[in-house]
């Protein structure tokens, strides 16, 4: 049985689903079992609970030899080190850790830091873990669909740093890949995309495929700042994710390596690519006709 924790998201529901396709037993833990049953289709089982309830990853842990961990938010580090200890208790196998490339030497700022100590912690639980150091997904546009909605512009702040975006699609498959196969214990993998792409050219490309033109705007850090804050996150998580962003070392996630490849046997997806699959999540809805 494997554990799969961030089931629901982007990574995860690929993660689940890749496991299910290679016969694994699959266990999701969410918070709301009654919605994700929908959505993660049947033979997956459902652990309900929060991470910030240590006893409920303890009942999810259960029988477990496996487990995928995906945590987000300004508490991120501190859920990871409960799950850890969990692990150690439970003396649970193998664990796969979706990182982040700002966890590499010197970590970029709290963001990068966080991750670096959700990484140790599972190092330290005894089990078999392995690091998937992701660069910047080619999902996260999907939040320019409001302001390519209303204003046929994107906003983007350190946009001139070109990023080696990777599929989500393909961080799962090497997730899969390292919960079902041996030999990953205690490595590190840095999973990009094929190519470096700036902000202003992934907008040139969205523009292109949805046949509109779009104006490229790049936000200062505080206009940034004080959006992440209107939507709730912490000034002090803001300021780690944007010091993260502004970090262009190159082998931070801007240059595209075989890792992919390596890992599952097939190349890295392109930006075109997963643009053509997931380009009604960028279209700007169109109202009732009249």
């Amino acid at each position: 049985m494997i554990l799969v924790i961030g089931a629901t998201g982007t990574v995860g529901r690929g993660v689940v689903a890749g496991l299910a396709a290679a016969g694994r037993r699959v266990r999701a833990f969410t918070r709301d079992a009654a919605a994700a049953a929908a959505g993660l289709g049947p033979g997956v089982e459902l652990a309900e609970g929060d991470l910030a309830r240590p006893q409920t990853v303890r009942a999810a842990l259960d029988g477990v030899d496996g487990v995928f961990v995906l945590s987000l938010g300004p508490d991120a580090a501190e859920h990871e080190s409960a799950v850890a200890e969990e692990v150690r208790r439970c003396r649970v196998r193998r664990v796969v850790k979706l990182s982040s490339v700002a966890a590499d030497e010197p970590a970029a700022g709290s963001y990068g830091r966080a991750h670096a100590a959700g990484e140790l912690a599972f190092a330290r639980s005894g089990a078999e873990w392995t690091a998937l150091r992701a660069a910047a997904f080619m999902s996260n546009v999907v939040q320019w669909r409001a302001s390519i909605a209303a204003e046929s512009r994107v906003y983007q702040t350190y946009g001139d740093i070109p990023r080696a975006v990777v599929d989500p699609a393909d961080v799962a498959a090497a997730a899969v890949e390292c919960l079902t196969s041996d030999g990953h214990g205690g490595r590190i993998y840095r999973l990009t995309g094929p190519e470096a792409l700036t902000a202003p050219q992934q907008a040139a490309r969205i523009a292109a495929a949805l046949g509109r033109p779009l104006e490229y705007v790049e936000a200062p850090r505080e206009a940034a700042a004080e959006a992440m804050a209107a939507g709730g996150l912490p000034p002090a998580f803001a300021a780690g994710l944007l010091d993260a962003l502004a970090d262009s070392d190159p082998r931070r996630g801007g240059t595209p390596l075989p890792t992919v490849r390596h890992l599952t046997g097939c190349p890295a997806g392109t930006f075109d690519t997963w643009l053509a699959s997931h380009l009604d999540e960028l279209a700007p809805q169109r109202g009732p006709v009249d």
